[in-house]
């Protein structure tokens, strides 16, 4: 901080000023612009008559929220381009605006009136006026009078007076507030506000003496209203300024300070701006931009005690002052280094002046703890001291923080890097939103709504709170937090966690996958795998893509379609190849799943660090890996040849006509296990049949299905339409009779078919032309037996229930395999642990059995099996009962 002061004092950028500044009174200190937080309050806003001066009855009427500024009143604000009346009131002349005479005199005012003269604002400058405070102020007014002319007369500004609201007319008070300050000090009136640090009225101010300012307005307003020159008060809602510190109202004292100098600075800010990367972009080219564009001088001084001393060392003679930037300058100067530089040690620390040989004693102030915070951007890299790592790494490629820092941390960085070097201290800027309830409420104690972050870590873990903070909102807007979607993400997680184990039990059979030969394994892929390999570099792609341009909201999603896949796709696509398997099938399996496992936790350790890393030592021990941590591996880089956007789209679509079978399936109610006669699929688009013809043994294997074909109609289906009255009726609105009359009385095929050939049915209507879409008919078709029907995108799917004994006895097997895995389950038998079966089953089920008594024996690991319908001639170790459809069957079995 210290470098920077001396550095903004080298630049011309320092200086001491006397200005206006929001001041807390519970702090007791002065406050920058970007340390207000404002709040919606209600305040009593008042209407007060200022006599003007030579004239028996004639008043200027104010109006203000802030009643304890009038004392501190100098001037009177008029826009020099609007007109203004004076309205004859009872015995009164007032001076209003002229567009808000009716709503001022009659509405607030409660009064009669008539205009007797209109004036243009300019033609007010200089009328002077009686403060109706003078006989308790005269003193000090009078004494502000002699240092300006201008004191207690009409001022001009079309900049700060608007008329619509109030009376046109605006109470100014150069003390207390910048927009009065400054036409104040266009007119050479003085800032008067003699407010001590508490916010009290001192001594000078009369019978004031004492009160506090802002907490006793209602105290001010009543003295107003004996004085009989209170017009009206009312309540009013408006935004007011709070200590960031406190959350205390603050107000406005004239005060010295020092500041940076970068009013100047603003638009050659903007346009660097421009050149910086916000994500979201309206952050930086509204918000930021909007801010910049308001920017004022910045105080750095605080009258506090504890936080870095300001290095001003001042003479109290001859007023010269030295500016220090390090510690090393002090000791030189100053002849010693105090054992801290906190107060009040560095106080102890004297300098002789250069002018006049008198100690110099430090400025009493601390700076800003905001400009401690704006010098991050080079105090981590431990600049001015090394400059070779500034000079590499300076400015900072990114930064992220929450929308609150647009007048905080975004801004004093660029603040304090211009100040001292004239350049932006940051390339992107990632700023994200709040964290809310559920509803969308904020989080409070009151409301009983808040979550403590250490309950949502110890339930779930801190990287399924970051996966699901990164991802659960856009940029810039709020995250509305609730524990089912976080419990998904922690379900999330457990894939990844389970894809490591299956991999680590396939390896068992296959051998370690790191030691396959690559270039060998990749000849050999099959379509699954090429397809899963094209889905993790195309995703590698795409997740780069969002971290270089800064989208972080979008990379969890990405990730977790991929290792998603990895789990629901391809696993189920080669789970019997990786058990059932030869050799080279299991090796493939096991190379496949390792690389594309390996990438997605390259990929998904930005996200989740302690997951990945604990997956990866586990991977480490497992298969002998070389790399100490998953953060120190390289980050992955796509092989383009292994990316085939055909074939990821392909089996899109098949994942959609599975889905759309199994749909069917479930209305059949079929289960997997036994296998359907045919299935269809009917469609005319292009790539839905090109991809069902290609991919056709995916999908029959996922179905359980013999036969596949592909057809533009099934014969026997008829088609219906109905009117959706949902629709029709705020559309068509009183022609909605019509149009259901006319979709009830024309065929079905001709709507639809327009409808699919065009995308819309047109037909005439009152002589008018009439439109229906898709969106505005509910169609029904009724299917004939014995198929079901599903819809799928672009199509549908029947599914055949036919089923004759041959069908049937695979049915059976598939049933009983299912039931010995889950006895050899229950048994604990590992997956190498062989067993002699038996199968107890009704005669007329003998034989067909017996066709698959070879598969059975291969997927329950069996040695020998016997298939009879007689009882069994002993106990055996392991035994179940389970009825299939109409048939008994009794399976038992004993280790080999």
């Amino acid at each position: 901080e210290w470098w920077l002061i001396k550095k903004a004092h080298e630049n011309k950028r320092l200086y001491e000023g006397e200005k206006v500044m929001h001041w807390c009174s519970s702090c007791g200190t002065a406050l920058a612009k970007h340390e207000l937080e404002y709040k919606n309050v209600k305040d009593d806003s008042i209407f007060l008559k200022f006599k003007v001066k030579g004239k028996k009855n004639e008043y200027l009427i104010i109006w203000t929220t802030t009643p304890w500024t009038i004392p501190y009143n100098l001037g009177v604000m008029v826009n020099p381009e609007e007109e203004y009346v004076k309205a004859k009131v009872g015995d009164e002349i007032w001076i209003v605006a002229a567009k808000l005479a009716g709503v001022f005199i009659q509405g607030v005012a409660d009064a009669e009136y008539k205009v007797t003269e209109t004036v243009k604002g300019e033609d007010l400058e200089g009328l002077e006026y009686e403060h109706p405070l003078y006989d308790e102020l005269k003193g000090v007014y009078d004494k502000l009078k002699k240092e300006s002319s201008k004191v207690h007369t009409v001022l001009l500004s079309k900049e700060y007076v608007d008329v619509s609201s109030g009376s046109g007319l605006v109470h100014t008070a150069p003390g207390c507030g910048p927009e009065d300050y400054e036409v104040g000090h266009e007119y050479g009136i003085p800032p008067f506000n003699n407010l001590d640090e508490n916010g009290k009225f001192p001594k000078e101010m009369g019978k004031y003496k004492g009160m506090t300012a802002k907490k006793d307005d209602k105290k001010f307003i009543e003295d107003f209203k004996k004085k009989k020159v209170l017009v009206e008060s009312t309540p009013v809602e408006h935004e007011y300024a709070h200590c960031w510190r406190c959350h205390s109202p603050v107000v406005f004292r004239t005060t010295k300070q020092w500041f940076f100098k970068i009013e100047d600075l603003k638009e050659k800010m903007r346009e660097l701006n421009k050149k910086v990367k916000w994500e979201p972009d309206w952050a930086g080219s509204r918000q930021f931009d909007d801010w910049l564009n308001n920017l004022r001088d910045n105080s750095v001084t605080r009258q506090r005690y504890w936080g870095c001393p300001v290095p001003i060392w001042r003479c109290d003679k001859c007023d010269d002052y030295i500016v220090v930037g390090s510690v090393k300058e002090l000791e030189k100067l100053g002849g010693k280094k105090p054992k801290d530089l906190h107060i009040p040690w560095i106080d102890d620390v004297e300098i002789k002046c250069r002018k006049c040989d008198t100690m110099m004693k430090r400025v009493p102030d601390i700076l800003d703890v905001w400009v401690d915070a704006g010098t991050n951007s080079w105090t981590c890299l431990d600049y001015p001291t090394d400059k070779d790592r500034f000079k590499k790494l300076f400015p900072a490629d990114f930064i992220l923080e929450g929308k609150d820092q647009i007048r905080g941390w975004f801004n004093l960085l660029f603040v304090n890097s211009m100040v001292a070097m004239n350049k932006p201290s940051y390339k992107a800027v990632y700023m994200h939103g709040f964290v809310n309830d559920a509803k969308g409420r904020k989080m409070s104690k009151s409301l009983g709504n808040y979550i403590l972050p250490g309950e949502v870590v110890d339930k779930y873990g801190a990287d399924t709170f970051r996966y699901y903070s990164i991802g659960g909102a856009n940029p810039g807007e709020d995250l509305n937090y609730n524990f089912e979607d976080m419990r998904l993400k922690h379900g999330n997680i457990m894939v990844l966690w389970n894809l490591h184990k299956f991999l680590v039990d396939v390896a068992k059979e296959a051998g370690n996958p790191v030691k396959f030969d690559e270039i060998l394994m990749k000849d050999v892929l099959s379509v699954e795998e090429r397809y899963i390999f094209s889905k993790l570099n195309s995703t590698i792609n795409k997740v780069t893509g969002f971290f270089e341009n800064f989208e972080l909201n979008e990379v969890p999603a990405a990730i977790e379609e991929l290792f998603l896949e990895l789990s629901r796709t391809y696993i189920q696509l080669v789970r019997e190849k990786s058990s059932l398997g030869d050799k080279q099938e299991k090796e493939i399996v096991a190379f496949t799943l390792y690389n594309v496992l390996m990438g997605c936790l390259k990929l998904f350790s930005t996200i989740a660090p302690f997951a990945t890393e604990k997956i990866y030592l586990n991977l480490k021990e497992e298969f002998n890996l070389k790399k100490e941590s998953i953060h120190l591996c390289s980050w992955p880089e796509a092989d383009e040849k292994m990316i085939d956007e055909e074939l990821e789209n392909n089996i899109d679509i098949v994942k959609d006509v599975i889905q759309g079978i199994l749909y069917a399936r479930e209305k059949l109610q079929q289960g997997l296990r036994w296998p359907l006669k045919e299935a269809i699929v009917v469609s005319k688009d292009k790539e839905i049949v090109e991809a069902v013809e290609k991919l056709d043994n995916i999908i029959k294997t996922q179905t359980n299905t013999k036969e596949l074909n592909v057809q533009e109609s099934l014969p026997g289906v008829k088609e219906k339409v109905k009117a959706d009255y949902g629709k029709i009726g705020p559309e068509f609105e009183k022609k909605s009779s019509k149009v259901i009359a006319h979709i009830s009385t024309h065929s079905a095929d001709t709507i639809l078919n327009k409808i699919r050939e065009e995308g819309k049915y047109e037909f005439e209507l009152d002589g008018e032309k009439a439109v229906l879409t898709r969106d505005h008919l509910i169609i029904e078709r009724d299917v004939p037996e014995p198929y079901a029907e599903a819809e799928i995108k672009g199509g549908l799917v029947y599914a055949d229930s036919s089923m004759d004994d041959e069908l049937e006895a695979e049915g059976y097997s598939r049933e009983v395999m299912r039931r010995v895995q889950s006895l050899r389950k229950k048994a604990g038998l590992e997956k190498q642990d062989k067993i002699v079966l038996f199968v107890g089953v009704d005669e007329d089920l003998v034989e067909s059995l017996g066709i698959w008594k070879d598969q059975i024996k291969l997927k329950c690991g069996a040695d020998n099996i016997r298939i009879t319908d007689e009882k069994a001639a002993r106990k055996h170790e392991f035994t179940d009962k389970a009825k299939i459809k109409d048939y008994e069957f009794r399976i038992a079995f004993d280790k080999a």
